[in-house]
C-alpha cells in the first residue's frame, strides 16, 4: 500500500465502521464483548465492599466501577479505599480479551506501583483468577482469587496466596450495589 492509498483505505474502514454502528453510537455488544460475558456483570453498577473498621474505629470499604472500553473490546478497572468517606485510589486496571491464549486476561496496578496480572476462567459458576504480583522491588507472589457472582445485586471475591503448600485464604469480601 502507498502513501496515496492510506487516506483512500482508512475512508474506507471507516465507512465500513459507520455502517455497523446502530442508531445511538454504541459498538454492538453481541458481536464486540461476546468473550468478555462472563464479567460483564461487574459492569452494570458501581460495587462498595465493606471492610472491617479499621484499629482507631474508622470506616471502611473497597468502592469499584468497572466500564466498557469505546470500542467494547476491554473492561476498565478502577477501584479506592474509602476510608470515612474519603478515597484514596487503590487499584487501576484493564479487563480483555487475549486469542492467543484463548483466554480473559487483566492487568492491574496498584497505588503502590505493584503490577499484578493474569488470566480470568470459569469453573463451576465461580470466575477463577490466576495471576502473579509483581512488587516495585521485582519480588513476586501468586495469588488466586473467586469471584462469585449472586444475581445482579452482588458478588463475593474470595482471594488466596499460593504457596508449595497450596492456597492459604486471605481475605473474603462482598461487594453490593453502591448506593
Amino acid at each position: 500500500m502507498n502513501l496515496r492509498q492510506i487516506p483512500k483505505f482508512l475512508l474506507l474502514a471507516s465507512a465500513g465502521s459507520i455502517a455497523l454502528l446502530p442508531a445511538n453510537g454504541q459498538t454492538p455488544a453481541a458481536t464486540t464483548s461476546a468473550p468478555l460475558s462472563p464479567i460483564a456483570f461487574l459492569t452494570t453498577h458501581e460495587w462498595d465492599a465493606k471492610l472491617p473498621d479499621s484499629s482507631d474505629g474508622k470506616k471502611m470499604k473497597i468502592h469499584a466501577q468497572f466500564t466498557w472500553t469505546q470500542n467494547r473490546q476491554a473492561i476498565r478497572i478502577s477501584n479506592q479505599f474509602v476510608t470515612d468517606g474519603k478515597a484514596m485510589p487503590y487499584i487501576d486496571g484493564l479487563y480483555a480479551w487475549d486469542p492467543q491464549q484463548h483466554a480473559i486476561v487483566f492487568w492491574y496496578v496498584d497505588a503502590k506501583g505493584s503490577l499484578s496480572k493474569g488470566t480470568v476462567k470459569v469453573e463451576d459458576g465461580k470466575l477463577v483468577h490466576e495471576f502473579q504480583e509483581t512488587q516495585p522491588d521485582g519480588k513476586t507472589a501468586s495469588f488466586v482469587a473467586r469471584v462469585t457472582p449472586h444475581g445482579e445485586q452482588g458478588w463475593e471475591n474470595e482471594i488466596f496466596a499460593r504457596g508449595e503448600k497450596g492456597l492459604t485464604p486471605l481475605v473474603k469480601v462482598r461487594y453490593e450495589v453502591s448506593e
